[in-house]
């Protein structure tokens, strides 16, 4: 399924995230493909074109196999939340945010769910090259604990200079949906930094999505 749709003035463009799939992919209002962030693996003619190439910050090609890229890149999977940031956009290059579930990881769903992790993850995109650089990420080194099957997001705050995260279903196994309730993670991040100035958990509880609102917009009438 859809779960974000981001539209993009610049090109007249929407970045869509489908989550079973595990793709971001822009489209025109041509309703023409103009890139796919997503593993290369299973592609038709036509399609398999139009996927993003993973370039380290040397912009030096990385080499990937079976939905895994070295240099410590990684795709999203079963993701939520393909958002463009705007404000650190301009011409070819632009920057995605992305909450990546981490479900189904490189094609495999492994026997022991604790193996899971997720992350919060920023891309740099350049359309002309049609290259991505994955420039910040969040999530991996937590581990089980922060994992989050389902739901959450990562958006980039431009009045803090800050990325916001949701881990909505933290540590969440899926075969205890109905039995055992999650531990929610909201953080919040300086911009490039791996450590978060603010970290609240919430205790057995779920939430789909966590957004900070402008408390001066919110009155302003």
């Amino acid at each position: 399924h859809v779960n974000s749709i981001d539209y993009d003035p610049s090109d007249d463009s929407i970045i869509l995230s489908v989550r079973n799939q595990s793709v971001i992919v822009k489209i025109g209002r041509d309703k023409q493909v103009k890139w796919i962030l997503a593993a290369p693996n299973g592609w038709r003619d036509g399609l398999k074109d139009k996927v993003l190439t993973p370039v380290g910050k040397d912009g030096r090609p990385l080499s990937c196999r079976i939905g895994k890229c070295e240099g410590g890149f990684d795709w999203t999977w079963t993701q939520h939340t393909g958002w463009k940031i705007n404000e650190m956009s301009k011409g070819d290059i632009i920057y995605v945010s992305v909450f990546d579930n981490g479900d189904g990881r490189a094609f495999v769903q492994p026997d022991d769910p604790k193996e899971k992790y997720s992350r919060a993850v920023v891309y740099k995109i350049d359309q002309k090259k049609m290259t991505v650089e994955q420039v910040w990420e969040y999530g991996k080194e937590r581990g089980f604990e922060w994992y989050s099957p389902i739901t959450s997001v990562t958006e980039y705050q431009a009045d803090k200079n800050s990325v916001f995260v949701y881990s909505a279903t933290a540590s969440l196994n899926m075969k205890q949906f109905k039995s055992v309730s999650p531990n929610p993670v909201i953080n919040e991040f300086k911009w490039g930094s791996t450590e978060p100035s603010v970290e609240i958990v919430l205790k057995s509880t779920m939430g789909y999505r966590a957004l900070p609102i402008s408390l001066d917009k919110a009155f302003s009438r």
